[in-house]
């Protein structure tokens, strides 16, 4: 017998907090139009990584949504929801996704659950994502030997197909460490049109640094701060450099803050086609600035909401 769980209560605590921290390379980056470099190996470069912040953005919510079901209905210690709500803030009721377990009911583990988005579901930043994330729990969440393995079905987002096999490991949580938790994704690839297609893969491990809290864990978001570290990789089955692969490494962990819309600090290293770039979000002020230098170019970068 099927059962449901219900997401209505997940949008406003910590996990988002921590989703958009993962927002690896930043998000819907834009390069400024002066002074533009001339070599064309240095401007492939800088486009590849304006596609890799387009990319990786399209993954980054996948773990706040698995999350948002453990945390709701209690997989976070294999026990059952609390009906009351104490581990996370109240927060408005969303009509969508909806959430089905499938199977491992109780206290039986791997537990399946299908998480649909329907035909259209908007979330809170204006994207529209349809179809199903396959998700498996071999454990609760936050126990450091569970697996949760995300695989999409027919899932778009703002109808940009999305596919891969994504998997959490790693995960915990603590009052004086707070959150940690590791992502791999193998076999991405995204669809932007007909004649850009995008194979991609990361491995990434975010944690907590600041703003823990020892009376309820999900309720004080305002000092919550985040560090990414990890690697990429990019190629194109379609588009403007076909057979050539990008690799992405931070040189220095990216920093995010809740208050803070942008990431501020942190360096990341790309190489592409035998040329080598840093992007540099800066010292720590809170700006939608960013600067790559490939070459002996200079660009400023900036970050758009």
């Amino acid at each position: 017998m099927k059962s449901y769980f219900s997401t209505n209560r997940v949008l406003a605590w910590t996990i988002t907090g921590v989703a958009v921290a993962t927002i690896f390379f930043a998000c819907k980056k834009e390069v400024t139009t002066d002074t533009a470099p001339n070599n064309e190996t240095d401007n492939k470069t800088i486009g590849v990584v304006q596609h890799e912040a387009v990319v990786s953005a399209m993954y980054n919510d996948w773990f706040e949504t698995v999350a948002s079901v453990g945390i709701d209905q209690g997989m976070f210690t294999g026990r059952q929801a609390n009906p009351n709500g104490t581990e996370m803030a109240d927060v408005p009721k969303p009509s969508c996704p909806s959430s089905e377990l499938l199977d491992g009911t109780g206290g039986t583990w791997p537990k399946r659950v299908a998480i649909d988005f329907g035909e259209s579901c908007l979330d809170r930043f204006g994207v529209y994502r349809s179809g199903i994330l396959n998700v498996t729990f071999s454990g609760p969440l936050f126990n450091p030997n569970s697996t949760i393995t995300v695989e999409p079905s027919n899932y778009k987002l703002n109808g940009k197909a999305v596919a891969g096999r994504f998997v959490i490991s790693n995960a915990s949580f603590s009052l004086t460490a707070g959150m940690q938790y590791t992502t791999e994704l193998t076999g991405g690839k995204i669809t932007l049109a007909d004649t850009l297609i995008i194979n991609y893969a990361c491995k990434k491990t975010v944690k907590q640094i600041a703003g823990f809290e020892l009376d309820r864990p999900f309720r004080n978001l305002s000092d919550d701060v985040y560090s990414v570290d990890g690697t990429a990789s990019l190629s194109y089955e379609k588009g403007p450099a076909t057979g050539l692969t990008a690799t992405f490494t931070t040189q220095s962990s990216l920093i995010k803050a809740w208050s803070c819309q942008y990431i501020s600090k942190g360096k990341l290293k790309v190489d592409f086609n035998n040329a080598s770039g840093v992007i540099d979000y800066g010292d720590g002020t809170c700006d939608d600035v960013a600067t790559i230098t490939v070459g002996d170019k200079a660009k400023e970068i900036k970050l758009k909401p």
